[in-house]
């Protein structure tokens, strides 16, 4: 036995896309156009849902009238359509206006918001659930006239799309005549759909284009090689959703407004069958219990099966990823959870649940009342840690628990917090009796300038010369920011006293940092307001900007990174607690392939209360092609441009450089041809990039080159962009016995999955590199070689080996009972370096079955040494894997003896 020394690595392989594209399809009994909102009834079997449209909310009477038009006049043949966004569309279910959310007014850059909400997304769209009800539709007439009937009271948002151009208009009363509708440029959503894994193209699949703000839904089904179309759309932010059946429905979101063609590449897993059973205790089968799913990736996605009389569960059509399972009984005195990926099957062992109980008293003995307990790591399932509060004999009872070792953190007024490790199934049987150390405190109130306490704010103590006070009492290392109560009162402890001061940062605002002695009572905090700045951001048509990010830059040296907050439906904004000072206000919106931005600075006086409209600019132009050494047009180059450094403003911090994004950038078309449009600044760095070449600045015509862009005056319209073809990396992968292998091969990325052996690959970069190929029953072949500048490759032909499956069973070291249930770490050593491998050996993270076992595939025909341990602990047993071996036993000791 030996303390757990495992190194743990991932190959991550990606495959580029394909050319052809499809039609969007429209609802029954309607012509086609951009604007369908359900699958046509023969693309059930490609994974559309039900395909009968959302009835409107009410019937009315009134109608909207009006003309659609073009830059040459009236468009007859448009489809005009009015709809509505109400609390249950995906638009305000998932980005309310309303909500304060934590951006507005942060005073750090705006960070990601919900990590699932992607996930949302795709179960929304999935049900077909989530759209903006369609109250009227209507075709307009030769002269481009249109009236849209029956429509109830209240304001619409009017849809207009043709066959080379579309515009949304909101807020147009019920009622209106003589509306406008304008077509604009439409844009186009093309791209294709893959399986994750291999990158295989996926056809039949369903792709829909969400229109982020009217929550719009636009579909298109993907031809034979996986590629789909949807448009021409309007202008906007789109969300696009693929689904597929027996795969697993995905969604992706950019933080892009389109307003130009764009190529995307969507990812599918696999649904899969998971498979497992409910076991007692002492491991007998525990029938007709409830078995929860809960995906990991989204904590949302939730199901629930029973398990038969053998104690079997199964779930069908279940994504590829991790999962958690759970069972309670019904009394509530056993629980059981696993972690696992199907397909692997998995057993759930049944616990019985602990209490924890015992007395918190001071230094002289005094029992404490009002001690919170809380307990890390004791959730379950549905169910948070549990936590407990003393009463007036300082006692407490924590439970139900189901972890034997735990960490319990207590924490009391005018003490010091503490936490202490704790394993209840230890030597010491209980009671668990705590002591807490008198802290110095300092209390107070939170009152804003007229008096009014404030509720909810946070207060720091920090000691004199910036140490933060924390406890250190039993090892705790615990924040010591409390938060003021409903009437604006707080209490904050500190171990030592003397002096310090207590900061409060909090949105809307001024900052405040006030000395105090420790300990003291009655301190009196006051929040100002301060001054603020409000105002609105207009596109360059002086319509509302209802999408992008705004930064508060205060330009004083050394003022760090900006104040950010996000505009609302009507394109206003507002930034409160400032400071006298000078600042300036700075809006951006990105597209593809540039980020746009406007500001204006601002002087602030203190408690004044500042407005600003910012208008982005038309800006000009700079149009070009990509093309090759001989100067034929390459397309489908993502082209991109940012700011120089000496255009980039002095109060912005941060890299001017290009984002590297593989799917962001314009895209050049058949004929090479691209535009960017409006640029604002005198010049642009601009850079190509394509997979299989190389972007070459210095030999790119219409600018002046840099070592890794291109720099051009905007305007320009003569710009060639020169990309250079990638050396390429060719060969056979076959069987020992020659027999060409269905296979997946990469070097770094993209990779490519191979039918029948052959792969193409271009090298993405000269000297050392390192082939992966991958494919089933055998071992991961790893091959290093040299890539030369300017030479193709030819690895010939490339044996693989085949890999054998080999049962572990995983037991008690002590009674030999199989360790059903139980989650551990499996891993394969051959005391090699990764440099000298020629494969990799596979691993194992999960819970095991109901045997105790699980199986670990594409293990070599030769003496491996496995490493096993039980997770969260630090001692792993070692086994020996002879090289005909089918079926090893490993012993693993009870941590709890």
């Amino acid at each position: 036995m030996r303390a757990w020394k495992l190194g743990w690595w991932a190959a991550v392989l990606v495959l580029g896309l394909g050319v052809a594209v499809v039609s969007l399809r429209a609802p029954e009994g309607r012509a086609p156009s951009a604007s369908s909102s359900n699958p046509s009834a023969n693309a059930v079997g490609a994974g559309a849902r039900d395909t009968a449209p959302r009835a409107p909310r009410a019937e009315g009477s009134l109608r909207i009238t009006g003309v659609v038009r073009d830059a040459r006049g009236p468009v007859a043949g448009a489809q005009v359509s009015a709809s509505q966004v109400d609390a249950d569309t995906l638009s305000e279910c998932l980005f309310p206006e309303a909500s304060p959310a934590p951006h507005s007014g942060s005073r750090e850059p705006r960070q990601a918001g919900d990590p699932f909400l992607e996930q949302k997304i795709a179960r929304l769209v999935e049900a077909r659930e989530g759209e903006a009800p369609e109250f009227a539709r209507t075709a307009t007439a030769e002269d481009g006239t249109f009236a849209l009937e029956g429509l109830p009271a209240g304001t619409f948002t009017l849809w207009a799309l043709g066959d080379t151009g579309a515009t949304v208009r909101t807020d147009i009363q019920a009622g209106s005549d003589d509306v406008t509708l304008t077509l604009e440029e439409g844009v186009f959503i093309s791209g294709v759909v893959v399986e994750q894994s291999k990158l295989v193209p996926i056809p039949g699949a369903l792709v829909t284009a969400v229109h982020e703000a009217g929550a719009r839904y636009f579909d298109a089904l993907t031809d034979a090689r996986g590629r789909f179309r949807v448009g021409p759309l309007p202008p906007g932010r789109y969300l696009t959703v693929a689904s597929a059946k027996g795969w697993g429905t995905r969604a992706s979101r950019e933080e892009v407004w389109l307003d130009a063609d764009v190529d995307v590449t969507l990812e599918l897993q696999p649904r899969l069958r998971l498979e497992g059973m409910v076991l007692t205790p002492d491991g007998r089968p525990a029938s007709g219990m409830t078995v929860h799913r809960v995906s990991q990736e989204d904590p949302d996605d939730t199901r629930t099966t029973r398990s038969d009389a053998r104690g079997r569960f199964a779930f069908d059509e279940v994504p590829l990823g991790a999962y958690q399972l759970w069972a309670r009984s019904e009394d509530e005195t056993t629980f059981g959870e696993a972690l696992t990926v199907p397909p692997n099957a998995v057993a759930i062992r049944m616990q019985p649940l602990l209490f924890m109980e015992g007395t918190v008293r001071d230094e002289q003995g005094n029992p404490l009342k009002g001690v919170s307990l809380s307990l890390d790591g004791q959730d379950q399932g549905d169910r948070p840690s549990p936590v407990a509060v003393t009463d007036e004999a300082g006692h407490y009872r924590v439970g139900p628990l189901l972890k034997s070792g735990t960490r319990v953190i207590l924490r009391c007024e005018h003490h010091l917090d503490a936490q202490q490790d704790i394993e209840l199934n230890g030597p010491h049987a209980g009671p668990w009796d705590f002591t807490l150390r008198r802290a110095l405190s300092v209390e107070g109130l939170v009152v804003d300038t007229d008096g009014a306490p404030l509720q909810g704010v946070e207060v720091k103590l920090e000691r004199t010369g910036g140490a933060s006070q924390g406890s250190r009492h039993s090892g705790a290392d615990l924040d010591k920011t409390v938060r003021s109560d409903d009437g604006g009162r707080f209490i904050v402890d500190s171990e030592a006293g003397g002096a310090g001061h207590l900061l409060v940062d909090v949105p809307d605002f001024r900052t405040v940092k006030q000395a105090v002695v420790i300990p003291s009572t009655g301190v009196r905090l006051v929040l100002e307001r301060g001054a603020s700045v409000s105002g609105t951001v207009v596109d360059a048509k002086g319509q509302p900007m209802s999408k992008g990010d705004l930064l508060l830059w205060d330009t004083a040296p050394l003022s760090g990174s900006p104040r950010t907050t996000s505009l609302d439906k009507a394109g206003t904004f507002s930034f409160q607690g400032l400071k006298a000072g000078h600042y300036r206000v700075e809006a951006r919106v990105r597209t593809p392939g540039i980020e746009h931005a406007v500001s204006q600075a601002v002087d602030l006086e203190e408690r004044t209360q500042a407005r600003v409209s910012l208008r982005f600019e038309e800006g000009h132009t700079i149009q070009g092609r990509t093309v090759d050494t001989d100067g034929q047009p390459v397309p489908g180059v993502r082209v991109q441009a940012c700011l120089t450094l000496e255009e980039l403003p002095p109060w912005r911090t941060g890299d001017p450089s290009c984002r590297a994004y593989s799917e962001d950038g314009v895209l050049s078309g058949a004929d090479g041809r691209f535009i960017l449009k409006h640029l604002t600044a005198p010049s642009h760095q601009l850079i190509a990039r394509k997979d299989g070449h190389d972007f070459v600045p210095a030999r790119s015509r219409g600018g002046t080159p840099d070592p890794a862009a291109l720099i051009v005056a905007t305007g320009e319209e003569d710009v060639e962009l020169v990309l250079e073809r990638r050396p390429r990396l060719r060969g056979q992968v076959v069987s020992e016995a020659g027999t060409p292998l269905p296979c997946t091969a990469g070097v770094w990325s993209p990779s490519v999955h191979s039918p029948d052996g052959t792969f193409d690959l271009p090298l993405p970069a000269d000297g050392h590199q390192r082939l992966i190929v991958s494919a089933k029953g055998f071992l991961d072949l790893v091959h290093e070689f040299v890539a030369s500048p300017g030479q193709d490759l030819d690895l010939g032909m490339l044996r693989m080996a085949r890999g054998r499956k080999v049962r572990i069973l995983v037991q008690d070291e002590v009674t030999r009972a199989p360790l059903a249930g139980v989650t551990v770490l499996i891993a394969a050593n051959d005391e090699l370096p990764l440099s000298a491998r020629t494969y990799f050996l596979p691993s194992f993270h999960g819970t095991l079955d109901a045997e105790g076992g699980t199986d670990l595939d594409e293990l070599p025909f030769a003496r491996v040494v496995l490493s096993v341990s039980r997770v969260r602990s630090i001692i792993a047993q070692d086994v020996t894997v002879e090289a005909n071996q089918e079926t090893v036993t490993v012993l693993l000791p009870d941590p709890t003896r």
